[in-house]
């Protein structure tokens, strides 16, 4: 099943919980502050995600080799030649010194959150994970915000 965050920044306060929720859980914010909200890694589809596919040492894998299609970096693996930094299209993916390995947003699925640290920190409720399914169920929604449509037009435009 694909997960997505979806952020809406009209709401965002600009506190930093999330990012804070998300340094305290890994060590490091694996997500970053523009200049109005955080931004956080779209999931890209495994087979088109460019910090995967351009990883010469295929380091970038699925969870547990699950079909959530969520990606994370295998530490193992990881080399830090800092190629998936650069090909991330949104620019998300930061470098764990202690571990020396890249670290990329998971959702927190490889941990035994049900809901992700950021999301749960979040005061203002401007984070929301939503399965593709139910995103396609609420793009007929009247009510739908803005920043929900462009979600989905992103979504499609990646997978």
């Amino acid at each position: 099943m694909k997960i997505l965050m979806v952020t809406d920044p009209q709401m965002c306060s600009e506190c930093e919980n999330c990012i804070n929720a998300c340094k305290k859980t890994y060590g490091v914010a694996r997500a970053r502050k523009t200049d109005t909200i955080p931004i956080f890694c779209v999931q890209c589809h495994p087979d088109k995600a460019p910090c995967r596919r351009i990883c010469p040492n295929d380091a970038i894998e699925t969870i547990d080799g699950e079909d959530d299609e969520i990606l994370k970096v295998n530490e193992e693996n990881c080399i830090l030649c800092k190629l998936c930094m650069i090909a991330c299209p949104i620019g998300i993916i930061s470098i764990d010194k202690e571990k020396k390995s890249a670290e990329k947003c998971t959702l927190c699925l490889e941990s035994d959150n049900i809901i992700p640290a950021c999301v749960e920190a979040c005061k203002d409720n401007v984070l929301n994970v939503f399965s593709i399914e139910d995103l396609q169920e609420l793009k007929n929604d009247e009510n739908l915000t803005e920043e929900l449509q462009e979600a989905i037009k992103t979504f499609k435009s990646i997978s």
